[in-house]
C-alpha cells in the first residue's frame, strides 16, 4: 500500500518506520528497506544513487546512498520511453486494530490490507441492542505500545482483559471486543469490553477502561509490565514483524508503553549530515580541471579507461580525449592535462573506493611500523580485486599513503565492517578546516566556495570577538537516515540494532536526500574566548550545575552517555540561536529553512565555529540572500540587532532568572520568546541555552561575552 510523501519528507521526519496519517482517513506506517523499490543491478536505478559523497558512505560503513525515487506517471500523448515510472515508496497498514464508529465493534487487519474492514454490528446498547446496522467502515484505534528499543505494535486489548489469547485472537462469529467512549475527557472514559454471543443473546464477558494504562513509573516500569505481566514481544510493523506478519519474531523483553498514535515520542528519525568537502587539491590544475574531476560519473568512465589500459594500466592521453569530447564537447581541457590529474589525484580510487579493500587498506597501515603500505602490500590487493589491471604496485604507494593520512582519526582502533566508527567531533573537523582556509586554490568549487572576508572591513564588535567571517556561496549537504528510535530521541543505539529496525537484510546503502544551499561561517576570537573563560568560567559553571545534573538525569533515562556542557559550547550555541532569529527577522527567511551547525572542541582538533546556513531542498536560500547578509555593513548590523534583542526577553524577568526551564530543564534564559527555534533548525533539541553567556544576568550584566 502507498500514498503519496515528498521526497525529503522520506528521509525525515516520514522515514523508515514513522507512522503517517493521509486522507482516508488511514494511518500507513513506512515500510523497510527491503521493499524499497531500488534495485542495485537495474541500469535504470543508477539515477537514484548517490556515489560522490565518500566520506559520509566511509563513517557509516555503506558503499553508497540512494535518494527516494521521485513518482513519475505516463502523460497523456507523451513518450513511452519515460523510465522508473510508477516507483513508489512502500507503505504498510499499522494499526491493524479498528473500531466501528457506529458500534465500536474491533476488527484485527493484515498489514497489506487496502482497505479497512467493515462492520454491519451488532449493535452493542440501547433499544437496538443486537440488532445489525447498515455496514460502516472500521476506523483505526488510537493507542498502540513501543519500546524503548524501536520496537511497534498493536496496544494488547486482549491481555488487558486478562483474556486467553488463543480463544480470542483472529476473527470469530461468536465474540468480539468493542472500544466504547463512556463520554469522560479522561483516559479513563475510554472503555473496552469483550463480549460472546451464546443461545441467550449477546452476553459480556470483560470490561475494562484504560486507566492507568499509560502509567510509567520512576523505574522505567509501565502498566503492562506490574499489571499483566506484559514486556516486548519484539514486534516490528515497519519490516512486517509481527500479529500480521509472515515471519516468527525473537522476543525483546524490554517493557512496553501505551502511547497514542500522534504522539510526538512515537518517532524519532535519525538523520546524519554532512556538508561535502573536496578531497582533490592541487594548486598546480587549471580550475576547469579540478572541476571536472568533481564530476563523479566522469571520473568513473576515466578510471574504467585506465583499467581498461593494455600499456601501463594508467589512464592514456587518448583515452581522456575520447571520454572528455564525448562528455563535455564545450570544454576547452587539454586531454593530457586531464590524464595526468586523473592519474596523480583520482587513479588510487580504484582500490579505495570499494569499501573492503579500503578497510583493509586501513587496517595494513595501523598494523605497519611506519604507518603505511607498501608496494607489495597493494600488489596482493590488485591481484585480488583487479587483476586485469595492468599498473605498477610502485605507482599508487604514494597517492595511497596520502588518501590514508587524509583518513588519519577516521578509523577507530579493531572497528568492525559496517561500524559507524567516527566520532562526530573528528568528523567535523575536516569541515571545520576547510572553512578556517584563507583561500581555495586548488580546490574544486563545484559543491564547496568559500570566501573570506578581512575583518577590518567590521565593525569593532565583530573584530573583537571574531577571528574568521567565512561567506559559504555554494555549499552541499548531504542528510542520510541510518535508523529511529523511540519514546527518546537517541542517537546512541549500536548500528547492528538500528539496521535489525530498518531492514530484514542489511543493506549496503543508506536513504539520503543532497541539498544545496549557502551559508555564513563565523570562527570565535579563541584568545577572546579563552580569557573570558578565566574571568567568568567558573561563574558560569555555578549556573549551569543544576542544568548539567538534569543533563545527565536525562542520559540515565535513556541510556545513553552525555558530557557536561562547558560554557563555551552554550555560548556557540545561544548565538546561533540568537543570530538565526534575528536573520529571519531581517532578511525574510523561513525560520525552519535555516540550519546550524556548531564546531566546538576543546581538545584536539580545537574548533570554536558556528555555521549558519540554508539547505532547504528548493529554491529558497539558492539566490544569495544568505550571503548577502555575511558582508560587512550587513553582519555588523545583524549581530548588533540580535545581541540587543537578546539583552531583554517578553518573559524576563522571569526567563532570565530561571534556574532550569525548556526540555528536561536542561535551558537557563531561553524560552520561546527569546532564544528557541524550530526543532529542524536546532542540532540539541532546543536545549542548552543561555542568554546570560552573551549578554549577562540582570545582578552580573558584566559576565556576558559580548557585554
Amino acid at each position: 500500500m502507498s500514498r503519496p510523501v515528498r521526497r525529503s519528507q522520506a528521509v525525515s521526519p516520514f522515514g523508515v518506520g514513522a507512522l503517517v496519517d493521509f486522507p482516508g482517513p488511514v494511518s500507513l506506517i513506512h515500510a523497510g528497506l527491503d521493499a524499497w523499490p531500488f534495485d542495485e543491478r537495474n541500469p535504470a536505478h543508477r539515477e537514484f544513487r548517490v556515489d560522490d559523497e565518500p566520506r559520509l558512505a566511509r563513517r557509516l560503513g555503506v558503499d553508497f546512498f540512494v535518494q527516494p525515487p521521485d513518482f513519475r506517471q505516463v502523460e497523456r500523448g507523451g513518450s513511452g520511453e519515460a523510465v522508473n515510472l510508477g516507483l513508489k515508496l512502500p507503505f504498510l497498514r499499522f494499526p491493524l486494530w479498528h473500531s466501528c464508529p457506529r458500534c465500536g465493534r474491533m476488527y484485527e487487519a493484515k498489514y497489506h490490507h487496502r482497505s479497512p474492514p467493515e462492520c454491519e454490528g451488532p449493535i452493542g446498547s440501547g433499544a437496538e441492542k443486537g440488532k445489525a446496522h447498515k455496514k460502516r467502515r472500521a476506523i483505526q484505534v488510537r493507542f498502540v505500545a513501543v519500546c524503548r528499543s524501536g520496537h511497534l505494535r498493536d496496544f494488547p486489548w486482549i491481555e488487558w482483559l486478562r483474556l486467553d489469547r488463543a480463544d480470542w485472537d483472529g476473527v470469530r462469529t461468536d465474540r468480539w471486543l468493542r472500544l466504547l467512549s463512556t463520554g469522560s475527557a479522561s483516559i479513563a472514559g475510554v472503555v473496552v469490553v469483550a463480549e460472546r454471543r451464546d443461545s441467550s443473546g449477546v452476553v459480556e464477558v470483560a470490561r475494562e477502561s484504560l486507566a492507568g494504562a499509560f502509567s510509567v513509573e520512576s523505574s522505567g516500569a509501565t502498566a503492562f509490565t506490574t499489571i499483566i505481566k506484559l514486556t516486548c514481544d519484539g514486534q516490528n510493523p515497519a519490516i512486517g514483524l509481527g500479529d500480521g506478519g509472515d515471519v516468527p519474531i525473537e522476543p525483546c523483553g524490554q517493557d512496553l508503553r501505551a502511547v497514542l498514535r500522534g504522539a510526538s515520542n512515537l518517532y524519532f528519525a535519525d538523520v546524519r549530515s554532512s556538508i561535502y568537502v573536496p578531497e582533490v587539491e592541487d594548486s598546480g590544475l587549471p580550475q576547469a580541471v579540478l572541476d571536472l574531476l568533481e564530476d563523479y560519473a566522469l571520473r568513473q568512465e576515466l578510471l574504467g579507461g585506465a583499467l581498461a589500459s593494455e600499456t601501463d594500466g594508467t589512464l592514456s592521453v587518448r583515452a581522456a580525449g575520447a571520454t572528455l569530447r564525448r562528455r563535455y564537447p564545450e570544454s576547452d581541457v587539454r586531454a593530457e592535462v586531464l590524464a595526468a590529474a586523473v592519474n596523480k589525484h583520482a587513479l588510487h580510487e580504484i582500490l579505495t573506493q570499494p569499501r573492503l579493500i579500503a578497510t583493509t587498506l586501513v587496517q595494513k597501515a595501523k598494523t605497519a611500523v611506519d604507518g603505511k603500505v607498501s608496494a607489495e602490500i597493494l600488489k596482493g590487493l590488485i591481484e585480488t580485486a583487479q587483476p586485469d589491471w595492468l599498473i605498477d604496485p610502485n605507482v599508487l604507494v604514494e597517492p595511497v599513503n596520502a588518501w590514508l593520512r587524509r583518513r588519519e582519526g577516521l578509523e577507530a582502533e579493531g572497528a568492525p565492517q559496517r561500524t559507524e566508527d567516527v566520532s562526530d567531533r573528528t568528523y567535523r573537523a575536516e569541515e571545520y578546516r576547510a572553512f578556517s582556509r584563507d583561500g581555495q586554490d586548488g580546490l574544486p568549487k563545484v559543491n564547496l566556495l568559500v570566501r573570506s572576508k578581512p575583518l577590518d572591513r567590521y565593525s569593532d564588535l565583530v573584530r573583537r570577538n571574531f577571528s574568521r567571517v567565512a561567506l559559504l556561496d555554494k555549499l552541499r549537504e548531504t542528510r542520510a537516515f541510518v535508523g529511529f528510535s523511540r519514546i527518546y530521541a537517541s542517537s546512541n543505539t549500536p548500528p547492528a540494532q538500528r539496521w535489525k529496525l530498518i531492514s530484514r537484510s542489511q543493506q549496503n546503502w543508506l536513504p539520503a536526500v543532497v541539498v544545496r544551499g549557502e551559508g555564513i561561517f563565523l570562527m570565535f576570537n579563541q584568545e577572546r574566548l579563552a580569557q573570558w573563560t578565566r574571568e567568568f568560567g567558573e561563574v558560569h559553571k555555578d549556573r549551569l550545575r543544576q542544568v548539567n545534573l538534569n543533563l545527565q538525569a536525562q542520559a540515565r533515562r535513556r541510556q545513553v552517555h552525555a558530557d557536561d556542557a562547558s560554557p563555551a559550547l552554550v555560548l556557540l550555541h545561544t548565538f546561533a540561536h540568537v543570530l538565526i532569529s534575528q536573520l529571519v527577522f531581517d532578511c525574510g527567511y523561513g525560520s525552519s529553512s535555516l540550519r546550524e551547525r556548531i564546531y566546538f572542541s576543546e581538545t584536539h582538533p580545537q574548533m570554536t565555529g558556528v555555521l549558519i546556513y540554508t539547505a532547504a531542498g528548493d529554491s529558497e536560500g539558492t539566490m544569495g540572500g544568505l550571503v548577502r547578509m555575511g558582508e560587512p555593513g550587513q553582519l555588523d548590523r545583524i549581530i548588533a540587532r540580535a545581541l540587543d534583542r537578546a539583552r531583554w526577553c517578553s518573559s524576563d524577568p522571569v526567563c532570565i532568572e530561571s534556574a532550569g526551564q525548556g526540555p528536561d530543564n536542561c535551558n537557563l534564559a531561553a524560552c520561546h520568546s527569546c532564544a528557541l527555534l524550530p526543532e529542524t533548525s536546532c542540532e540539541m533539541q532546543n536545549q542548552l541555552l543561555d542568554r546570560g553567556m552573551l549578554v549577562g544576568v540582570l545582578d552580573r550584566p558584566e559576565i556576558g561575552f559580548f557585554s
